[in-house]
Order: structure tokens, then sequence, then C-alpha cells
């Protein structure tokens, strides 16, 4: 019996023990951190929403504003439309004028301009450099040039005036046109009365070709040429063939006597406000559109050369010994205008 009441003893206070929680237990195992299973986002920046209005001297149907357009397509695209491009040729926000239109970028009224060489050397003379007569050989030379160390230079300029410059675009080699005979050589130029662009450079050029120049709008030109005012006028063929020249002229000369580029530019601070990935847009949408803007002038030249000639207009190219000549009786350029264009300058674009 006492052996009984021992064992009965013993199995309860085992069981109380456990009870208690004094004897051993299963350990809930530690929760592991809940893993992230959430999918990032795919990266990118947010731009702000702005509208910006581009401004060009040439016409609605021009690969000026081409260029515009070009340029807001590819920004709109990289910043999913929040940035866009307005695009007012032929200088409407200033009433025609050039030289407002690229007052209004400088002063941030208008965002982007593109206009030529000759109206931005009414800020900076030394901008007139790219006009020297003969300084370009071919459009391959201009491109080495405006693509290298002098378009850097004269970009330079052009960013000393409170702009960016986003681009190099082109107006092209200036073609003389008549309607009394081919200009072949220095001779023909003697005594005819040409209508010239308001340039000094230009001016001084025509002057020691020989030429009767003159300076008058554009919008005067063709009744001008009509009725016998002037004999001709001096311009790219695109631009003299959306004023319908052809129809009042008999002979054009092809050369590369003068060039005209075009600057394509931002207002400076503007810019300076942008985020460096949006400037970074910007400046890749400004090079290609410049770069498309040179194809299509040049596609644009050919296709007016050749619709001239089919048309009848007498199409004349110089000997290298016809240019030379013309180049030699323009040389005198060269120092009368180095102090406006600094010798640096043009030391950038001959060396």
């Amino acid at each position: 019996m006492k052996k009984f009441l021992a064992l009965i003893l013993a199995l309860v206070m085992g069981l109380s023990l456990v009870a208690c929680g004094g004897g051993k237990t299963e350990e809930k195992p530690a929760e592991k951190p809940a893993e992230n299973t959430e999918q990032s986002a795919e990266t990118g920046t947010e731009f702000p929403e702005m509208t910006w209005k581009f401004a060009c001297s040439a016409t609605e149907n021009t690969c000026w504003a081409d260029m515009g357009r070009d340029f807001g397509k590819m920004v709109s695209d990289a910043t999913g439309g929040k940035v866009k491009v307005e695009v007012y040729a032929a200088d409407q926000l200033t009433a025609g004028n050039q030289t407002e239109g690229i007052q209004g970028v400088i002063d941030g009224t208008i965002e982007l301009s593109a206009h030529s060489n000759i109206i931005y050397s009414n800020f900076d003379a030394r901008l007139n450099v790219v006009s020297l007569p003969f300084l370009f050989s071919s459009f391959d030379d201009v491109d080495a040039k405006l693509d290298g160390e002098a378009g850097k230079a004269v970009g330079d300029v052009v960013e000393s005036m409170g702009l960016h410059l986003l681009g190099i675009g082109e107006n092209g080699f200036r073609h003389p046109t008549n309607s009394v005979r081919p200009i072949e050589s220095l001779a023909d130029m003697k005594g005819l009365k040409l209508r010239v662009a308001g340039s000094k450079l230009l001016n001084a050029a025509y002057d020691k070709w020989g030429a009767n120049w003159t300076n008058a709008n554009w919008s005067e030109v063709y009744t001008g040429l009509q009725t016998g005012t002037y004999d001709g006028q001096e311009n790219p063929l695109p631009t003299a063939d959306g004023a319908s020249i052809a129809e009042v002229q008999k002979y054009v000369t092809y050369w590369t006597g003068i060039y005209d580029c075009i600057f394509f530019t931002m207002n400076g601070e503007l810019y300076d406000s942008l985020s460096p990935e949006l400037q970074k847009i910007v400046d890749e949408a400004g090079q290609k559109a410049a770069q498309n803007q040179r194809v299509l002038e040049r596609e644009g030249d050919q296709e007016v050369l050749k619709k001239w000639a089919d048309a009848g207009i007498v199409v004349s190219e110089l000997t290298p010994e016809a240019a030379e000549e013309f180049r030699k009786a323009a040389e005198p350029c060269y120092d009368e205008f180095a102090d406006q264009l600094t010798p640096e300058l043009i030391a950038a674009f001959t060396k």
C-alpha cells in the first residue's frame, strides 16, 4: 500500500510541474522579416509642364520652321509630353521684324529662335565672320568648320549675348541671279543693279566685284525685279524660289561666294533654370534638329536648281580660274573687317 501511495504522489507532482510551466516547452519559431515583394516603378524624371515659343524669320513651309517642329517633337517625346514647342514662323511674334525676334529671346519673352548670322551681326559684328567671301569651299568644308573649333568659337560669341546655342543650322550659299546676262567672270558682274542683303560685309564684297548694289526690304524685291528697278538679287535658292524669283530672272550663278548659317538659340536664363536631365534632352534635340535642317536645306537647294534649269533658267558655275578672280577681288574684306570680326575669330575659320 505504501508503495502504491508513493507512486500516486509522484504522478501528481509531475503533472503540477507541467501545469506551472516548469517543464521544457516547444519554442515558437521566430518570424522571418517580411519580404519586400512590391515591384519598383520604372525610374524616370518627372518634368514640369512648359510651353516654349519658337520664332524664325523664314515662312511656315520652310525647313527653318521644320527645325522648330522637329525639335519640339523630340523634346515632347523625351518628356512624356510635358514640354511643348509652338512654332511661329516669319517672325509673326514681332510683326516680321527679325532683329526684334532675336531681342525677344535675349529678353526672355520668346524662348527659342532661329535666325541668320547676318541678322545676329546687328547685335555683335563678329558674327558676320561666317559670311566672309569664299570662306567655305564646299558643304563638306562648312560642316568641318561649323562642327569643329570654328563653330565653337562663334558659338561662344552667341552665348556671350545671354543665349544658349542649341545648334547651328543653315541658310546656305547665297547665289546671285539676274535678268541681263550670265555671271561667269568678274567682268560679267560689273554694273549689274543687284539687291543685296543689308550687311556691310556683303555690301563691301559686291562693291569690290563691281556690282551696282542696293539694299531693300525683301518684300519689295519681286516687284523691283519685275519693273527693272533691280537687274538681280542674291539669296540661297530655296529662299529665292519661295518668292517666285525665277519668274522674273533668267540667270543664276551657282557658287560658294557667300554663306549664311542659322543660330538656333534658347534664352540663357531659361536654359540655366532647367534640370540637368532636361538640359541634356534639350541639347541633344537641338543638335539633331539643326543637323536635320542642314540636310533638308541642301536637298531643297538641289531640287530648286533642277527645277529652275528645267524651267529654262540658265545655270552658270564658275571655273576655278573665275572663282579665284572673284576671291582675290574680295580678299581685302578680310583686312578691312578684321577689327570688327577680330583676327582670332577669322583665324579660327581660315587656319
